[in-house]
């Protein structure tokens, strides 16, 4: 078969990075079932390329560039009995983009993309934890205002590009359960929403087209459900077996097309010795156990339209692992 040829070289540079994130953190009991935890983080990141292919009319791309922000966050926790507890949180978030993001610029030209920005989120999360004899139970409502979020300018012929979007809105909902039913026989559940949106128009490829503030953020499902049954002894024979669901995921920008929803399961089985300092753990696993033809994962903003790649149909793993305790 031919896997293709080496092509000429193109690029040719050192990309240096480095971090500095000193941080406070302080609690406070300031009553017996209420506690206050506060952060502050100074985030500092840098970012350094030395272009060493300079020939002909490809000039030197060398660049730096630094990003900072100074990021607080505050979570009241209230004890409402010894098995339930509710918390309200509140962080700044900062995300730099990666030198993988950096790589080409939207536009074209040539070197890094230094003019991509770091986004910046406000996050507010409301959340209720409870033990109760049906099981521990988890639930959480959360809201996120994002400046200069980091997404997909598009991808041609495998070159990625990125650009900073004025404003997104990503909010949602999550729940989770998990219940010891009967001696090593568990169950557990989850379930997440996410409704993520640009929340101010930006600009598309084709100058012809707008991308419109509520359009969904393409790459995201909206909602995701698991559930699993597993026997689970500390030693032993261990079994278990699990459903996915993900909802359909959306191409591009547009929203133009999207990937259907699927549903998967999947089956475990295992083995677990232990002697002393030594443990010997076996495993083997079926993904994918009724052979479903589904869309895996998407390229987003592809532009040639070839959004979709397909995932593994009915695949099995297993393995072994000796480990010893010193």
């Amino acid at each position: 078969p031919n896997y293709g040829v080496k092509g000429e070289l193109r690029r040719d540079e050192n990309n240096t990075l480095w971090n500095l994130d000193p941080y406070l953190q302080a609690s406070w009991q300031f009553l017996p079932t209420v506690r206050l935890d506060t952060g502050l983080r100074y985030s500092n990141v840098h970012y350094q390329s030395e272009d060493h292919y300079i020939k002909g009319t490809n000039g030197d791309d060398s660049g730096s560039t630094d990003y900072q922000k100074v990021l607080p966050s505050a979570a009241f926790t209230w004890e409402i009995t010894p098995e339930l507890s509710t918390y309200i949180s509140y962080a700044k978030g900062f995300e730099t983009p990666t030198f993988t993001e950096m790589a080409y610029p939207a536009e074209g030209t040539a070197g890094i993309n230094f003019a991509l920005k770091a986004s910046t989120s406000d996050n507010y999360e409301l959340g209720l934890k409870a033990q109760h004899r049906l099981g521990d139970f988890t639930a959480a409502v959360f809201q996120s205002n994002t400046q200069d979020d980091i997404v997909s300018a598009g991808s041609v012929d495998g070159r990625a590009t990125f650009k900073n979007a004025d404003k997104t809105l990503r909010q949602g909902v999550e729940l989770s359960w998990h219940k010891n039913l009967w001696q090593d026989l568990t169950a557990q559940a989850s379930y997440s929403f996410l409704d993520a949106t640009f929340d101010a128009e930006i600009a598309h490829s084709d100058p012809k087209k707008v991308v419109k503030s509520g359009n969904y953020i393409p790459g995201i499902a909206k909602n995701q459900a698991y559930i699993a049954l597993g026997w689970q002894p500390e030693t032993g024979f261990n079994a278990g077996i699990d459903v996915r669901y993900m909802d359909k995921i959306y191409v591009d920008d547009l929203n133009s097309d999207a990937a259907p929803s699927y549903v998967l399961s999947s089956a475990n089985v295992g083995y677990i010795w232990k002697n002393n300092d030594w443990k010997v753990r076996s495993f083997a696993r079926i993904d994918n156990l009724f052979d479903k033809d589904y869309v895996g994962s998407v390229i987003v903003n592809d532009g040639n339209s070839r959004f979709f790649e397909p995932a593994d149909g009915l695949n099995w793993s297993a393995g072994l692992s000796v480990t010893k305790q010193f």
